[in-house]
């Protein structure tokens, strides 16, 4: 188990200190911070410890997502140990896309306050152009800046990691997790993010676009098609760069689908 058990019955002390911990857990699936299922005489807590500062925004954002049971609620917040308390969710990854479930999580995501720094995803892209794992890709994703750049923004609170496995389902309701990347960003950012993780046919692309947006609004179909291509390149160099192997496989895969797609 990566953190300490001390460390986990330090934090969880410090907002129950009368709690008697039965069973700690270690969830191997994040890939950015540690997570475990806490197991009490009451209750289930899953305790996140985050490898970058708090991010304060997006935890008051899940606070009020919480009250919409759009996520599982924050229940406590620690400065000194770098980490928070949730509710556990229960239930699973979906295997099967929802259009309805995610529909109405992206609406009330992305109906949240929309304030502080943007998510610019041109200079996230930048920050690879001189790995090596890059360079084959390079030309091929000029045209895709190129193609986004053109294209007018849309700025909305973003969750900006909504692949498969940061969704919970349970008895039919869906619920996000891991909101550490959210913040103000292009929402067909999180359109493109879910098409690919689930591996959308077109027919599901169309219902989701179709349904999110509605008949008052125009999809932009350029645009988001180009974001797909971005989406793509952003998760495999990540994986890349972060040396997440089990991932790594899979991103490269769809990366070069889309990209030949065209």
């Amino acid at each position: 188990m990566p953190k300490s058990v001390a460390s986990i019955n330090s934090l969880v002390r410090r907002y129950k200190p009368s709690t008697r911990i039965e069973q700690i857990t270690y969830l191997p699936q994040g890939v950015s911070n540690e997570n475990y299922r806490v197991d009490t005489a009451e209750q289930s807590w899953l305790v996140k410890f985050y490898a970058k500062p708090l991010p304060h925004e997006a935890i008051a954002a899940q606070r009020r997502l919480a009250k919409q049971a759009a996520c599982p609620a924050p229940l406590y917040v620690d400065e000194a140990h770098q980490g928070a308390i949730f509710h556990y969710a229960p239930g699973k990854v979906p295997e099967q896309f929802d259009v309805s479930q995610a529909v109405k999580c992206l609406q009330l995501i992305h109906a949240q306050p929309c304030s502080g720094p943007y998510l610019d995803l041109h200079a996230e892209l930048k920050r690879y152009e001189h790995q090596p794992f890059y360079q084959a890709y390079a030309q091929a994703l000029h045209q895709v800046v190129t193609d986004t750049k053109m294209q007018p923004e849309d700025m909305r609170f973003c969750h900006n990691d909504l692949i498969r496995q940061n969704i919970i389902s349970y008895l039919g309701c869906w619920q996000c997790i891991d909101f550490e990347y959210a913040q103000p960003g292009d929402r067909y950012f999180d359109l493109a993010m879910l098409s690919i993780s689930f591996s959308l046919t077109e027919a599901q692309q169309h219902a989701l676009l179709s349904e999110y947006f509605g008949s008052e609004q125009r999809i932009d179909w350029v645009k988001f098609t180009a974001m797909q291509k971005l989406v793509a390149a952003l998760n495999y160099f990540w994986y890349r760069a972060n040396n997440t192997a089990h991932r790594v496989d899979e991103a490269k895969l769809q990366l070069d689908e889309i990209l030949n797609a065209t």
